[in-house]
């Protein structure tokens, strides 16, 4: 029974691609399916000329309004390619879905698809993650309700990047789900590039001497301590909805 986890926000900027990420990391024989508007999980495939590739990256239009409004074929067989691959699942997956068509994604989710599921042994989770402000916790709370048809579990992270949430607030939107913490992480200048570009996957084997040249011993030594707390708080924060993929 292939088991499915899709990750969602409606916000961008929340972390949701590091939580993506992070249980990729966790379980690293997943397949990863990247629905954005241009790929950004790139570190697992670069460089890789033969094999089948791990990540699948399914374009998807950025201004869901805009879409919406357009209304015609294109509006409709948007997320096809995306329900078509869920549907021929045979090992537990990874679904990032970006900002702004994870609510339109879960839209197509009716009663014919949920049983179509059900009959494919296809069992579906939900990730959400959730940062201090209005639209993000609006929109959370708006997922986690939209997955309560179908989902086998449902996941949320509070990721204090922009602030600490008031508990009471989370536990109302999380609704039962499995609510973990990502702490805010303070990293010395430019390591923030380094992460955008390497991800995850690079810092368990990188080393001070891997960035002395550009930024001293003693910064490259910060850099590399903040890298791997970074890495372990969230692995920490995933490691519900990673170890629900593989049970």
């Amino acid at each position: 029974m292939p088991r499915i986890t899709i990750i969602g926000s409606e916000t961008g900027g929340v972390g949701k691609s590091t939580v993506a990420r992070g249980i990729a990391e966790a379980v690293p024989d997943a397949p990863i399916i990247e629905v954005e508007s241009s790929p950004r999980i790139i570190e697992y495939d670069h460089g890789r000329a033969k094999g089948p590739k791990r990540v699948a990256h399914f374009p998807v239009r950025a201004d869901r309004a805009l879409v919406e409004r357009s209304g015609g074929q294109a509006a409709r067989a948007e997320f096809d390619v995306v329900i078509n691959a869920v549907m021929d699942s045979k090992l537990p997956t990874i679904i990032d879905i970006g900002a702004n068509a994870a609510l339109s994604f879960l839209d197509t989710f009716d009663e014919e698809m949920i049983s179509a599921f059900a009959e494919n042994n296809v069992e579906l989770a939900l990730v959400v993650v959730v940062t201090a402000d209005a639209s993000s916790l609006s929109a959370a709370a708006k997922l986690v309700a939209a997955a309560k048809a179908w989902a086998a579990a449902t996941f949320v992270i509070d990721n204090r990047v922009r602030g600490n949430i008031d508990q009471a607030i989370v536990k109302r939107l999380a609704d039962g789900a499995t609510v973990t913490t990502l702490t805010k992480a303070e990293f010395e200048p430019h390591t923030m590039r380094f992460l955008q570009a390497m991800g995850l996957a690079a810092i368990p084997s990188l080393k001070a001497s891997d960035l002395q040249a550009e930024y001293g011993f003693a910064q490259a030594r910060r850099m590399v301590a903040d890298l791997k707390a970074f890495r372990l708080a969230v692995m920490e924060a995933v490691r519900p909805a990673a170890t629900w993929l593989v049970t």
